[in-house]
């Protein structure tokens, strides 16, 4: 933080020496606004002095505007935008060397009460990319009003996966949930996608602004709920127990002085959803596989309270304070699919936030932001069986949930400094930010051990064992029979020793960029970001970061033709907590686990009266244990792309960006002591010669992994007074050889032979958006979302190798006589490779898409008495001449009386067409459910139905 110490002297200096300069002059600057607090840009301001010429200026893209080296005196203000009445300030007093802070607050007319503010007119500012999705008033009613559901649409809409990741920002803070809906002005989606200011690209980035207080009081209820008798049902299930929804939000802000204001919001929600269990099990009198569906309730609720306190302090500060309380409770989670019933554990999540903003207007060119933002954490889960954890591979996961007792302490600091300096064509951003957390985690995962099973037969032909020995105990197969007959498990895992470990990681970061008009119609930007972090070797990050920006000239008195983008930089990725609480917890001190290969003892544990001596000795059960490779660094994407932006009319606007990303050191885990390749074979588990020279399996976090993509966007809007459009179509195609730091490769000592398809590659995206207003105070809210294929990777079930991971993959079949051969409609495969044949790539199953298509339909009554009208703008002077031709001037419209009460009514349906979309198929090729699809896509936020009607009511005033 020393440099941006540094930086923000010189800075003062230079605000100190600016008011000095001026001297005699003075200032007034602000933001132009709504009533509900967002920003309106490219607002026409006016400032006017009795016996002088007017000044006028245009608010930016963020709704700022400023006048400087005004002369002393009295000033009126005036504000106007498209669909807004003017507004008008009297008696604005500049004294000599003093800055004047002035919002504008413009009233929406009256048949336009939900606008979307956008500029209409191309902007080259880096902010204003048209690739930029933002949303704002009657937007904002086209997505969920659950917060969980809420965050998967916009993580949607971004078109967000795991190599771009996601990262949300609430009033410029890391954030980790979204506040209720109510409590939202603005959304701001993949803007600026290469500033240095923010460690992640533009692209997959999603910030909120919330709502601050009014100057008058203002107030709004929600309230929406659904039955299960109104919706489409699950298909994988006959019958299910009834369920439900209701939430309610609702909102009260107004004045407390005349230089301060609070917001207060409130949410809850009161839910039972049902989780449906699609699996293949064995029958419990005759040991025959049969399939077998469950619908099981799983009720849950949550409450979520924020209010927001504003307060001008003094001519140059401005403060806020934010608290936030989001605390969550559910049972039965944890089912679902494969999991049955046994699997369910239970869980509360408690998360308060307090988050402190003091802005600092030091002259109308210097502004200065310092923010401190305080995350607790608080989260439990208990499972309801602690059972020994059965896995049957491509069948179903049953006994207790491995997972075990989970509580979980967090704390997160977060302090940001940043400081933004206009001086001529330059505007430039320095600052920088620390985050610290500290976790404490008390965790029994996997205390109750685990065996897996290659497949279904594997485990019904040790199930007949076990009943014969129970029946017959003379005639009792031994192990080695049983695993001679294709019987026996393939793993078993169980961890020990103490559950309770604590960690503290920091990173920081400092940047500076520069928005510099080197010409009327050419903005570069080039920055710099320097990040470093504990909990590795790799203390130090550069990531450069060059955006340009040309506006097409369009002619004398025209607006830009198009806007010409282009950009570049490097972005890096954080090591995070959770794998250093990992690596710090299984170590083989503080808890060891034991991974047995072809264990035989099922079902008995290590833990057990009368524990297997294979859990102590045996060179094939040394402790598993986790570390960080020595060598570490963070992984970095390396992004460049181009885009034009165009205006087509009055009404519609298009933008075009492609975009290529190469990433590099890429997270991933590996077992770098598993057997070498082709010394293991799966029929004798102490087989494998190993580099290390013991048995041990240490997953180790490496940076190893690369990936690559090319995708090209088109974004556009249509906006009328009484419609509003807004959508996107992406196609790309990326390539990885990992999916992330938990991920493990197939080959632990070739990376590259898993360079394939990523797992997050889909092709095509595309979703529309927006609201139209009907006559009759109706409106309509659409919203559309498509996504192509995505990809499964196709495994035979087995380790293959030795190295404990159940990801191998299957050959391309070169002789269909052998019994390992599998005929399906992504090709012929064989499960048992030999010499010569050629592995599959990664990920080459194509499961299905998906399209989800949601309306919402409202109608507001507005009643009590009507409000006073604002002050019409000053007349223009009248003509002394009449030109031959001149038109009349147009007939005034009709407005209609604005009233201070609205109540309304909606009905709102997710899927509305009730297309079933389905979860990614069943990979595990010795299956018989292989190729099949067992579950719905979590479309709606849960797996209820496959339609969801609610209805709603609101009133507001």
């Amino acid at each position: 933080m020393f440099v941006v110490g540094v930086l923000l002297a010189a800075t003062q200096c230079l605000a100190y020496g600016q008011t000095a300069a001026i001297g005699a002059s003075g200032s007034i600057n602000g933001t132009v606004a709504d009533p509900t607090g967002a920003v309106i840009p490219q607002a026409a301001v006016t400032a006017m002095r009795a016996g002088h010429a007017p000044l006028k200026t245009t608010s930016d893209g963020v709704g700022h505007y400023s006048f400087s080296q005004l002369a002393p005196g009295m000033y009126v203000i005036e504000a106007q935008a498209p669909n807004f009445h003017p507004a008008h300030k009297e008696g604005v007093r500049v004294t000599a060397g003093a800055a004047f802070t002035l919002t504008m607050t413009l009233a929406i007319e009256a048949d336009q009460q939900s606008v979307t503010v956008s500029a209409d007119t191309l902007d080259a500012s880096p902010e204003k990319n048209g690739g930029a999705i933002v949303l704002k008033g009657e937007d904002l009613r086209a997505l969920s009003d659950d917060p969980d559901e809420l965050s998967t649409q916009l993580q949607g809409m971004a078109g967000a996966d795991a190599e771009t990741g996601t990262q949300f920002y609430v009033d410029g803070f890391t954030a980790t949930k979204l506040p209720p809906k109510s409590a939202i002005r603005e959304i701001r989606i993949n803007q600026n996608p290469y500033s240095a200011q923010y460690d992640s690209l533009g692209f997959g980035r999603i910030e909120i602004l919330t709502k601050p207080g009014a100057d008058k009081l203002h107030g709004e209820y929600w309230m929406q709920g659904n039955d299960s008798p109104w919706n489409g049902k699950n298909p994988f299930v006959q019958e299910q127990p009834g369920y439900y929804t209701y939430q309610f939000d609702s909102d009260v802000n107004g004045p407390v002085t005349k230089n301060a204001s609070y917001f207060f919001s409130i949410w809850h929600r009161q839910a039972i959803n049902v989780s449906v269990v699609n699996a293949e099990i064995l029958d419990e009198a005759t040991l025959t596989p049969e399939p077998f569906t469950q619908a099981v309730s799983t009720p849950g609720s949550g409450i979520f309270v924020t209010p927001r306190f504003d307060w001008q302090w003094g001519k140059v500060h401005t403060l806020s304070v934010r608290y936030m309380l989001d605390r969550s409770t559910a049972q039965n989670s944890g089912v679902g699919q494969f999991q049955l019933a046994s699997q369910a554990f239970n869980s509360t999540q408690t998360e308060q936030v307090l988050q402190v903003t003091d802005s600092q207007a030091w002259s109308p060119a210097v502004l200065n932001e310092v923010r401190f933002q305080y995350i607790r954490d608080r989260n439990n889960q208990t499972p309801q069986s602690t059972d020994t954890t059965l896995v049957v591979a491509g069948a179903f996961t049953g006994g207790g949930n491995n997972t075990g007792i989970n509580r979980d302490a967090q704390d997160h600091y977060e302090f940001q400094d940043v400081l933004r300096v206009n001086h001529g064509p330059h505007d430039i951003t320095v600052g920088g930010r620390l985050r610290v957390i500290r976790d404490s985690n008390y965790s029994t995962a996997n205390y109750n051990g685990q065996f897996t099973f290659a497949s279904l037969a594997a485990y019904q032909i040790t199930e007949q064992a076990m009943q014969e020995c129970t029946v017959n105990p003379q005639n009792c197969p031994t192990p080695a029979q049983i695993r001679a007959a294709g019987g026996g498990a393939s793993l078993f895992s169980q961890t020990m020793g103490n559950p309770s470990i604590v960690v503290n990681m920091a990173d920081a970061g400092i940047f500076a960029e520069d928005n510099w008009k080197i010409i009327p119609s050419v903005i570069l930007s080039p920055g710099m970001r320097f990040e470093t972090q504990t909990g590795m070797h790799d203390h130090a990050d550069f990531g450069p970061r060059l955006g340009v920006a040309w506006s097409v000239p369009g002619g004398q008195n025209k607006p830009p033709r198009a806007v010409i983008r282009a950009g570049s930089g490097f972005f890096y990725q954080r090591f995070t907590s959770t794998g250093l609480l990992q690596a710090e917890r299984q170590n083989g001190v503080t808890q060891t686990a034991v991974s047995v290969n072809d264990p035989d003892f099922y079902p008995g544990t290590c833990t057990s009266n009368q524990p297997p001596t294979t859990c102590s000795g045996g060179s094939q059960n040394a402790p598993t244990i986790f570390s960080i490779n020595p060598d570490l660094r963070a992984p970095y994407l390396f992004i460049a792309g181009l885009g034009v932006d165009k205006n087509i009319g009055k009404h519609v606007s298009l933008s075009a960006n492609y975009l290529y990303s190469r990433g590099d050191h890429l997270f991933v885990t590996r077992n770098i002591n598993a057997p070498l390749p082709g010394t293991y074979n799966p029929d004798d588990p102490t087989s494998g010669e190993r580099p290390l020279g013991t048995d041990q399996n240490i997953y180790q976090y490496n940076s190893q992994g690369d990936s690559a993509r090319d995708r090209l966007s088109i974004n556009g809007s249509f906006n009328t007074k009484k419609t509003g459009l807004w959508g996107y179509y992406t196609i790309s195609k990326a390539q990885a050889d990992t999916s992330g730091l938990t991920s493990f490769p197939s080959n632990q000592y070739d990376i590259h032979a898993d360079w394939g398809r990523a797992s997050y590659d889909i092709r095509n995206r595309a979703f529309i958006g927006g609201y139209t207003r009907l006559p009759g105070h109706f409106s309509i809210n659409p919203f559309l979302m498509y996504q192509s294929s995505s990809p499964f990777n196709i495994v035979v079930g087995e380790d293959l190798n030795g190295d404990t991971q159940f990801n191998d993959r299957p050959a391309f079949a070169t002789d269909l006589t052998r019994s390992s051969v599998y005929v399906t409609k992504w090709g012929t495969f064989d499960a048992d490779p030999i010499a010569g044949q050629k592995i599959i790539p990664i990920n080459y199953g194509k499961g299905p898409g998906m399209i989800v298509a949601n309306l919402r339909l409202s109608r507001r009554f507005t009643f009590g008495p009507a409000l006073p009208e604002d002050p019409a703008p000053p007349a223009p002077a009248a003509a002394t001449t009449a030109s031959a031709g001149t038109k009349p001037p147009a007939k005034p419209e009709k407005k209609e009386i604005e009233r201070k009460y609205t109540l309304g009514f909606g009905v709102s349906a997710q899927n509305i067409f009730n297309h079933p979309n389905f979860a990614p198929p069943v990979g595990v090729l010795g299956s018989s459910l292989f190729g099949e699809s067992t579950a719905l896509a979590s479309t709606n936020g849960n797996s209820s139905a496959n339609r969801i009607i609610n209805v709603e009511t609101f009133f507001r005033f």
